[in-house]
């Protein structure tokens, strides 16, 4: 339970650390009129991301993965992140290394709806055959967690989605 405690911690640590990612892009999108640009999909908002999940991998890899997508690199990573940042969806990608291996990985939507956090929740319970379990905030119950395990690429991972009332986080995480 303790180390169940410690990881719980962590992963909202670091999810705490991308929705503060956010900020960064949250003012920006403009359209050339001046207008904000509302990030759209197919069903009016933010679609699932599915992140670079190939822990254990160096920033190279990680780099090379993202290459040629809509994802810019932010000027704000470093040896230890990678922050990526797609300005049409507001949506902000963390790669966090640890002695230089992919150790977690944190997807930040501004997207803030309810409905969209149950859908990304199946999408992840479908895509990793996981069921995930609710964690109220005892002090505001608009803001809770799911979280599950899975193994990706053969690795034992812990995933936690959080809602909050600015937007929602998914935190993809190796266990200590």
């Amino acid at each position: 339970m303790i180390m169940k405690k410690n990881v719980f911690y962590k992963v909202t640590m670091m999810a705490l650390i991308a929705v503060f990612a956010i900020s960064f892009i949250a003012c920006g999108g403009d359209s050339d009129d001046g207008t904000p640009q509302v990030p759209t999909g197919p069903t009016g908002s933010t679609e699932y991301v599915e992140p670079c999940l190939d822990f254990g991998s160096s920033q190279s890899h990680v780099k090379e993965w993202m290459s040629g997508s809509n994802w810019e690199l932010s000027e704000h990573s470093n040896e230890a992140v990678l922050l990526y940042t797609n300005i049409q969806t507001m949506t902000v990608l963390n790669y966090i290394f640890i002695e230089s291996k992919l150790h977690m990985v944190t997807v930040a939507y501004t997207d803030s709806g309810e409905s969209k956090a149950l859908a990304f929740k199946s999408e992840i319970e479908k895509r990793y055959g996981i069921s995930m379990t609710k964690e109220t905030d005892p002090s505001d119950a608009s803001q809770y967690s799911y979280y599950g395990t899975a193994t990706i690429g053969g690795k034992k991972v812990v995933i936690m989605l959080n809602h909050y009332k600015t937007g929602i986080s998914i935190v993809y995480g190796l266990p200590d």
